[in-house]
């Protein structure tokens, strides 16, 4: 019994090193200038956009160019907020360390 025991646990050991690791080396990196818009966003998560979440929000904002109106529970400051961030990016106002592309 004891031995099954000791297997089992040298066993999830070994598989939550494993997840760590590669979690660490596997990690997704997301667009600051997206990272930014998010954290603008009411985060409510409601989909009442069209899309699953707020942080999809934020990628269809910065890759499809969306209408800030589609967030629903938004109000006139947050758009003007995220509207301004968008508006120093692309003008070169606001620069992310490693930005080598700006979305279009």
């Amino acid at each position: 019994m004891l031995v099954a025991v000791l297997q089992i646990g040298a066993i999830g050991l070994i598989l939550g090193v494993s997840i760590g690791i590669a979690n660490k080396y596997l990690e997704v990196k997301s667009h600051p200038l997206v990272e930014a818009i998010y954290n603008e966003l009411p985060h409510f998560n409601c989909g009442a956009c069209g899309n699953p979440g707020c942080l999809a929000m934020a990628n269809t904002v910065v890759d499809e160019n969306a209408p800030l109106t589609n967030c629903k529970p938004g109000d006139a400051e947050m758009r003007k907020t995220i509207q301004t961030i968008l508006d120093d990016y692309k003008s070169g106002k606001l620069v992310f360390e490693g930005d080598t592309k700006k979305p279009s």
